[in-house]
C-alpha cells in the first residue's frame, strides 16, 4: 500500500518516551521462576504467562510514509508437558499490492541444569513461513528443548506500511496471564475508535503527551509516487500524541465449555478501528463508519458486484435446465442443484472471487465461496428470482464488533419472498434451502440489494433440529439386551449427518456408531435417503450388548434408556459469562419399548419428570409407563432458543444435571415367585 501524501512528507524527529514503569528485561530470568512447581491462582493450569508487554506506535520512513510498529515481549511458564502446546507462536502477517508487513523474532528456552540456568536460542531455521490465503501469511514458531518447568520467551517486531489496521490488543489466552502491561501510541494526524470486550473488560486508560516534529513540505508534479520537484521548508510543530494504557494483573484463563460459537468472540481484549487519517495540511481521509458504508464499499469491489454484472457464460445452460420449468420455487430448487453440481468449493472462505473471476470458476468447475454464490446469485436473478448476497462472518471468523469490511469472510444467496428471506450456500452439496452448513450459523448477515439498501438476516434456522429415535429391546435373563433402533433426522441433523457419514464405508460407519453407543455391537445397519437430501435421514440398527443390565442376588438393574442414556453433564464451569449457541433451536425425541425377561416382573421404576425452563427457553418430559411385560419410556429434551444468555447458565445447568440424574436411575426388577 503506497502513502499518498500530496503536499507534504512528515519527518518524526523525536518519537522516544518513556513508557515502562516495572522494566521486566529480556533474557533476565530467575531461578525462583525456573523452580516454581504452580501457578498459586490457578493451581489447574499447566502453563502460565509471566509477563506480556506490548507496545504500538507510529514511525515515518521517507521511503514510503507512516510505518506502524507493534513490539511485543512475552515470558511463559511451561509447568509440564501438556503445557507445551503454548511454546508455538503464530505470527499473521498481511501482504496486498506488493507491500507486506515484516517481523524480527528473537526467542529463548530457559531451564535448570545442575543448579545453572541453561538458555537454548530458537535459531532461524526454526521459524517456518506458512502461506495461508492469498493476502496473509504466517511466521510460525515453537521453542526448542522444552521439558517440565521450562520457561520460554520471545520478543518481535512488526513493521507494518499498512498504518490504518491496529492488531487487536489481546488480554486474555487459554492460559492465565500474571502480567500485562500495554500501551498504544497514536499520533493526532489519526483518529482511531476502540472497544474492550465486555466478557472481561480491560480498563483503559487515556492521556495525550506533546512532541516535537518536523515538517518537510514537497510539492510534486507528475506520479503521486515520484517526487520530480521539491521544495523543502522546516518548521518545529508540537504534536499532540494520544496514549491508551492497559495495565492489569492475574487475568483468568479462557476456558472453553461446549456450545460455544467461537470461543475468541468472548475472550478479553479491545479493539482498535481506524475512521480518520487527517494529515496537517492535507486532504481529510475517512474510513466506512456505518455497515452501510461497508456493505457499499463491499459491492462496488469489481470482485464483488462487477462479477454479479456477467451473464452470457451460463445463459446457454441456463435456458436447458428452466426452459419447462414455470414454476418460481422450482426453478430456485433446478439452479441451486445445478450450481452445487456445477462448481466444487475450494475450501477456500471469501467474500470476494480471485483475480480470474467467476467465469473461470464456471468453466474450470471449482471455485472459491464467493464464485459459486455469486454465479448462484446471477443464475437466479437471470431467471426472474429476486435473489441477493447476504455477508456472512462464518462461526470460525468471529463476530464483526466495528463496521469494517474484514468483519464479512463469506457470502451465501438470500431470495426474498414476500415477509421471508429463503437462505442459500451452494458451497455444500448436501444443503438444500433454508438449511445452511453448520460454519455460516453465526448470528446475523447483512443482505445487499441491487439498489444499494441493505439490511440484517438472521442466520440462525427457524425450522427445529429434530432426532427422533425408537428403540426396540428385549433383555433376557443374564442381562444382555438386543433389538433395534431407527433414527430418524431431519433438518440440520440430517445435513450433518450426511457430511459427517457419507464418504465412510459401512464398516466404519458401524464402528463409529458403536463407539457412540456405549459400546453396542452392530449386526445390521440400514440407511435410507443419504442422497435424497430433501428427505431425512433413516438409520435402522439392530444391535445387542451384553451386561446391559446388572445382576444382584435376584435383582435385575438397568437404565431406562439403556445404552442411550447421557451420563456427563457438558455444563462444568460455576460460572459462564458467555452465551451457549447451539446453532439451531432442536428436539431430540426418544420412544423405548423394552421387554423384560419371562419370570422377572418391575419392581420399581424412576418416577416421572417435567422440567420447564426460565421464559419457555427448553422443556424436558420424561415418562415411564408399564404395559405387562413391556416397559414403555419416552424421553423428549427441546430448545426453542439457538442461543441462551449466560443469565440463564445455573438454571441450564441444573437442567441438564436433573434430566441425566433422572435418566440414570435404575428401573428394578426382581424374580417372581413361583
Amino acid at each position: 500500500m503506497k502513502i499518498k501524501i500530496a503536499l507534504f512528507t512528515v519527518v518524526i524527529v523525536m518519537v522516544t518516551s518513556n513508557i515502562s514503569a516495572q522494566e521486566v528485561k529480556f533474557g533476565k530470568v530467575t531461578k525462583k521462576e525456573l523452580e516454581e512447581k504452580f501457578y498459586s491462582n490457578d493451581t489447574s493450569a499447566n502453563a502460565v504467562v509471566l509477563f506480556k508487554k506490548r507496545r504500538t506506535y507510529y514511525e515515518y520512513n521517507n521511503s514510503i510514509g507512516w510505518e506502524l510498529i507493534t513490539e511485543v515481549h512475552e515470558r511463559l511458564k511451561l509447568y509440564n508437558k501438556d503445557g507445551f502446546e503454548n511454546a508455538t507462536k503464530k505470527l499473521r502477517l498481511f501482504d496486498q499490492g506488493g507491500d507486506q508487513e515484516s517481523v524480527s523474532i528473537k526467542a529463548y528456552t530457559y531451564n535448570l541444569k545442575g543448579g545453572k540456568i541453561e538458555k537454548t536460542k530458537l535459531e532461524k531455521k526454526g521459524v517456518f513461513n506458512e502461506k495461508v490465503t492469498n493476502n496473509w501469511n504466517r511466521k510460525n514458531f515453537t521453542m526448542p528443548n522444552l521439558k517440565d518447568g521450562s520457561i520460554v520467551e520471545w520478543k518481535y517486531k512488526i513493521t507494518s506500511p499498512f498504518y490504518s489496521n491496529i492488531d487487536n490488543v489481546i488480554c486474555q489466552y487459554k492460559i492465565p496471564i500474571k502480567t500485562l502491561d500495554v500501551k498504544i501510541q497514536i499520533p493526532d494526524f489519526f483518529t482511531f475508535k476502540y472497544l474492550p470486550s465486555r466478557y472481561y473488560p480491560m480498563k483503559v486508560i487515556e492521556s495525550k503527551i506533546q512532541k516535537n516534529y518536523s515538517i518537510t513540505s514537497k510539492s510534486r508534479e507528475g506520479s503521486a509516487y515520484k517526487v520530480t520537484k521539491t521544495k523543502v521548508e522546516y518548521d518545529n510543530v508540537k504534536i499532540m500524541e494520544k496514549i491508551y494504557a492497559i495495565k492489569s494483573e492475574n487475568i483468568p484463563a479462557l476456558v472453553e465449555e461446549p456450545f460455544v460459537n467461537n470461543i475468541y468472540n468472548y475472550q478479553s481484549r479491545v479493539d482498535f478501528e481506524i475512521s480518520a487519517y487527517t494529515p496537517t495540511g492535507g486532504t481529510h481521509k475517512y474510513y466506512n463508519t456505518t455497515w452501510e458504508d461497508v456493505t457499499k464499499t463491499i459491492y462496488e469491489s469489481q470482485y464483488f458486484g462487477e462479477q454479479l454484472n456477467k451473464k452470457n457464460y451460463f445463459k446457454n445452460d441456463l435456458e436447458n435446465i428452466t426452459n419447462d420449468i414455470s414454476i418460481p420455487s422450482e426453478k430456485v430448487v433446478t439452479i441451486f442443484q445445478f450450481v452445487k453440481n456445477k462448481i466444487k468449493w475450494n475450501k477456500e472462505y471469501s467474500k470476494y472471487t480471485s483475480i480470474k473471476g467467476v467465469k473461470e470458476a464456471y468453466k474450470s468447475g471449482v471455485g472459491n465461496v464467493a464464485e459459486i454464490n455469486l454465479t448462484l446469485i446471477s443464475m437466479l436473478r437471470e431467471a426472474g428470482i429476486s435473489a441477493n448476497p447476504i455477508l456472512v462472518s462464518t462461526r470460525n471468523h468471529g463476530i464483526p464488533i466495528f463496521p469494517t469490511k474484514d468483519g464479512y469472510n463469506y457470502v451465501i444467496a438470500g431470495i426474498e419472498s414476500g415477509n421471508k428471506i429463503i437462505l442459500l450456500d451452494a458451497t455444500e452439496k448436501y444443503s438444500i434451502p433454508n438449511v445452511l452448513p453448520f460454519r455460516d450459523l453465526n448470528w446475523e448477515g447483512r443482505l445487499i440489494r441491487e439498489d444499494g439498501t441493505s439490511t440484517t438476516v438472521d442466520l440462525y434456522p427457524k425450522n427445529y433440529n429434530t432426532k427422533d429415535l425408537k428403540l426396540k429391546a428385549k433383555i433376557d435373563s443374564e442381562g444382555s439386551v438386543s433389538g433395534l433402533l431407527n433414527s430418524n433426522l431431519n433438518h440440520l441433523s440430517a445435513l450433518n449427518y450426511r457430511i459427517e457419514n457419507n464418504a465412510l464405508s459401512e464398516d466404519e460407519l458401524i464402528s463409529k456408531i458403536e463407539e457412540k453407543n456405549n459400546g453396542i455391537e452392530v449386526e445390521k445397519i440400514r440407511v435410507t435417503n443419504k442422497n435424497n437430501i430433501d428427505k431425512p435421514i433413516i438409520e435402522v440398527i439392530q444391535f445387542s450388548k451384553d451386561n446391559q443390565a446388572d445382576i444382584i442376588d435376584e435383582k435385575m438393574y438397568f437404565s431406562p434408556l439403556l445404552f442411550l442414556t447421557v451420563n456427563e453433564n457438558p455444563f462444568k464451569l460455576e460460572e459462564r459469562t458467555y452465551p451457549i449457541d447451539y446453532g439451531s433451536i432442536w428436539k431430540y425425541n426418544i420412544r423405548a419399548s423394552i421387554e423384560i425377561p419371562e419370570g422377572f416382573v418391575i419392581e420399581s421404576k424412576p418416577e416421572d419428570l417435567k422440567i420447564i425452563l426460565p421464559n419457555n427457553i427448553g422443556t424436558f418430559i420424561l415418562q415411564i409407563k408399564t404395559e405387562g411385560n413391556l416397559i414403555k419410556v419416552l424421553s423428549q429434551t427441546k430448545m426453542n432458543t439457538a442461543i441462551i444468555g449466560a443469565n440463564h447458565y445455573r438454571a441450564l445447568k441444573e437442567f441438564y444435571s436433573k434430566t441425566i440424574e433422572r435418566e440414570q436411575e435404575k428401573i428394578v426388577l426382581t424374580l417372581s415367585q413361583p
